[in-house]
């Protein structure tokens, strides 16, 4: 029996390739003859890095950059042959800050400049930029002047294909960008939403004359308050994240031999199947009439689209617990293990 697993991580909690592990470990003390092979996944967002070096090889980049708040840091990148892998949060993730409309106002996403630079000063031909997790509402135009330009002034990175990452389709402005769909999450008001929707409106009109790209026909321009936006200025593309990534580590592959898919992530709901990774992989795995099941941290009332890719998902869950105990890591990976060795059991014995 050949078992792919493939779990996104569980934010806060544990890592996708210590979850895998701890599937194949309960697989393997029910089926010891099984053949399980596991995929470190993400779709774009926290783990992106780990997932492709450790799928891809290549080697992890340090270099000295600003936060969110223009606070000295160190950041790295992972740089594979001439593919640079940057994760946006790495820089201005939300987790660096407390969100509040002084920080909304202040964070900027000019310190991920000097990680495009340092990649393309080492002879870089693509960079993929993971769209998820920044505290950033700056319509991306503080990378653009972190290289030297403005949204009047494109800066330009000659012979370098530069695609982002993202799982949501938001464009630049209006009611669904990037100021007035996700501005509250990052600590906005009312009035400063106006005024920064106000902005990328603005924006938004400019490029479109002056370059003829149109930010508002781009789907997931207004990914990571804006900074999609700022990838088109670029020349670049925006992809959905899983795809991508699973077409790096060769995912369909392993696949299409597989008996059954195990897939999963921290919290499952209606916006699983908005691209995140249990969607991706049931969608692979039904091409080639591969059962999947899920194992998740929590299972929201509605699955949505999930009911009808997913043969079967599970909670991880064995007691009622507080939030914070639930997400213990230790506890986590027990419980997996635990309904991996049950599941299997159920299931083939």
């Amino acid at each position: 029996m050949k078992i792919v697993v493939a779990i996104d991580s569980f934010k806060g909690s544990a890592t996708s390739a210590a979850l895998n592990n701890a599937v194949k470990v309960g697989i393997l003390s029910a089926f010891p003859a099984s053949e399980v092979q596991t995929f470190e996944i993400a779709d774009g967002g926290e783990g992106t890095i780990s997932a492709l070096q450790h799928g891809i090889g290549g080697a992890l980049i340090s270099v000295e950059t600003v936060d969110l708040l223009e606070r000295p840091i160190k950041a790295s990148y992972l740089l594979a042959d001439k593919l640079a892998v940057i994760e946006a949060a790495e820089v201005v993730g939300i987790d660096k800050i407390t969100a509040s409309a002084e920080t909304i106002q202040q964070a900027t996403t000019r310190g991920l400049a000097a990680l495009f630079i340092d990649a393309k000063n080492r002879g870089a031909t693509e960079i993929m930029l993971s769209l998820g997790g920044t505290g950033t509402s700056d319509g991306g135009l503080g990378l653009l002047q972190g290289l030297g330009g403005s949204f009047e002034h494109l800066p330009q990175l000659e012979n370098i294909k530069i695609t982002g990452l993202a799982d949501v389709t938001n464009v630049y402005a209006g009611e669904t960008g990037y100021a007035r769909f996700f501005g509250k999450q990052k600590g906005g008001t009312p009035e400063i939403l106006e005024q920064q929707d106000q902005e990328a409106q603005k924006v938004a009109r400019q490029v479109k004359v002056q370059y003829g790209i149109d930010l508002q026909s781009i789907a997931g321009t207004g990914a990571a308050g804006g900074l999609g936006g700022a990838i088109a200025m670029l020349g670049g593309t925006i992809e959905a994240g899983f795809p991508k990534i699973a077409r790096l580590l060769k995912i369909e592959q392993a696949v299409k031999t597989a008996d059954l898919i195990i897939t999963g992530e921290g919290r499952m709901d209606f916006q699983t199947a908005n691209g995140k990774v249990p969607y991706g992989m049931a969608k692979i795995a039904e091409k080639y009439k591969v059962p999947t099941i899920a194992f998740c941290g929590a299972l929201g009332d509605d699955l949505g689209g999930m009911n009808e890719v997913l043969l079967a998902s599970y909670s991880i869950q064995r007691s009622a617990l507080s939030l914070a105990e639930a997400m213990e890591k230790e506890r986590t990976l027990e419980n997996i293990q635990m309904l991996a060795t049950n599941v299997m059991k159920t299931r083939y014995k």
